[in-house]
């Protein structure tokens, strides 16, 4: 179990690209501001992780299946990079528009988070052991979501930093974004 932790541990508090937005909202709009988009993020994660469950052994192996969730992951940085790139401090309220919507869209379309789960629930699970499933799928869920408001926390800690660098601040959230959209493939 103590691997297991350290797995979700690790993939829920570094850097992707539900963590680099959810700072960018918070930094933008403040913590409780950037809450709607935690929630959409929140209902992504019931959703992929209902998609795993679901079909974690064939969607594992189904380079088809990656192939397009890359793409549709790509598409969707790619947007997201060209809107934070544009933003500005005076447009916080525009900084994601339908933020519920864009954070389910976000964790639906993030490869990162599909192989979180994939993984999490196919290595970590032996079949004589499927009853433990449940468990590590809540585990899943709380530590992964605390990962995203961790990283709300500190883009609101960045906020009086921002209105004076948005524009570094701004390219250097791109590139990260964009680096995302590369390290898929």
């Amino acid at each position: 179990m103590f691997s297991y932790l350290v797995f979700v541990t690790t993939m829920s508090f570094t850097p992707g690209p539900n963590t680099i937005m959810a700072m960018s909202e918070g930094q933008r709009k403040g913590f409780v501001r950037a809450l709607p988009f935690n929630l959409g993020v929140f209902i992504g994660i019931i959703f992929t992780l209902i998609v795993a469950l679901l079909f974690s052994e064939p969607l594992k192996h189904s380079p088809t299946f990656i192939f397009i969730m890359k793409i549709i992951g790509t598409l969707y940085l790619l947007y997201l990079a060209y809107h934070v790139l544009i933003s500005k401090p005076d447009n916080a309220k525009a900084a994601l528009d339908r933020p519920i919507l864009k954070g389910i869209l976000i964790q639906a379309t993030n490869v990162k988070a599909m192989l979180y789960f994939l993984t999490g629930l196919t290595t970590f699970t032996l079949p004589e052991t499927w009853d433990h499933t449940y468990m590590r799928s809540i585990l899943l869920v709380i530590i992964g979501i605390a990962g995203v408001v961790v990283w709300t926390l500190l883009g609101q800690m960045m906020n009086r930093i921002y209105h004076q660098h948005y524009k570094v601040i701004n390219i250097i959230i791109t590139v990260l974004l964009l680096y995302s959209a590369i390290e898929l493939w």
